[in-house]
């Protein structure tokens, strides 16, 4: 009957022990803690800048803001980027390395000199014709080259660009007039029918002055310049009207428009030079 009894409890207590190990509660998974190295913002990766402590969603308006052309020349451009808050900046500051990419002149070759040689003689029976007259070839020749600014020049200065027709010209000037303004001259890419090829003959033609960009304020913008905007429509617009009427004009910034998924990321980005 006593070893019944003994054998009766330890079947009990295995039984009680197994149960608790079964109950035990599983270990969360460990969060990612962001780690702090030395970085270029310039080439950094998406799953580098999460491991910094930037979520996904920063992480990518950062890359989608390299892949627009923008560039961080020095330390202080990182923090321009709304998604980087001044703390954080203060917090990566001292990891920030951008390489000084310096220009090197490579030396002209010394022409040798070559010796004089003696004119030979021309017939006299040859009547000689000489022109002051530039060459003309078809319709008038070809183009000079020249150097305009795409927010201050008429259908005549941009005809005169190289590569641009009377197709281009309208456009370009129908566009211009749909943003305000130009901010760089890769906007030329957004115009229907301008692709990479026809880019690239002009691009050396023409830029944009930082004086010549027209800013404005979402919140105190007209609504129908808003809906004719390339990088906000008639839809945005209507849900930027009702934020307005909700939250006030003091809340109607960049930021709160892409938080509030009133703005798109890339969109947000183009914005950002024409904000007041």
């Amino acid at each position: 009957m006593m070893a019944l009894v003994l054998l009766f409890q330890a079947v009990t207590f295995t039984i009680h022990k197994c149960s608790k190990e079964e109950q035990a509660p599983q270990k969360t998974k460990k969060e990612i803690r962001s780690e702090l190295f030395a970085f270029d913002p310039n080439t950094i990766g998406i799953d580098s800048l999460q491991l910094l402590g930037f979520s996904r969603k920063q992480a990518l308006t950062i890359i989608h803001y390299r892949e627009k052309g923008g560039r961080f020349r020095k330390k202080e451009d990182f923090s321009r980027m709304y998604t980087v808050s001044p703390e954080k900046y203060e917090e990566l500051a001292p990891y920030i390395e951008i390489p000084i990419v310096e220009k090197t002149i490579a030396p002209k070759p010394q022409k040798t000199p070559r010796p004089k040689e003696k004119p030979a003689e021309k017939p006299t029976t040859v009547k000689e014709e000489t022109s002051d007259k530039p060459q003309v070839s078809w319709k008038g020749g070809p183009k000079e080259k020249v150097f305009i600014d795409l927010n201050q020049a008429d259908s005549a200065a941009l005809i005169s660009v190289k590569g641009i027709g009377p197709y281009f010209c309208k456009a370009i000037l129908s566009y211009r007039k749909a943003l305000g303004s130009f901010a760089h001259i890769e906007q030329l890419l957004e115009i229907r029918g301008m692709d990479q090829e026809k880019f690239d003959r002009i691009k050396d033609q023409v830029f944009v002055h930082p004086a010549g960009i027209k800013k404005f304020s979402i919140a105190d913008a007209d609504e129908n310049f808003l809906r004719r905007h390339p990088y906000i429509g008639a839809y945005n617009a209507r849900g930027i009207a009702l934020f307005i009427q909700s939250q006030g004009k003091e809340q109607c910034t960049l930021r709160s428009l892409f938080e509030n998924n009133l703005l798109s990321a890339e969109d947000t980005l183009r914005l950002h030079p024409y904000m007041e």
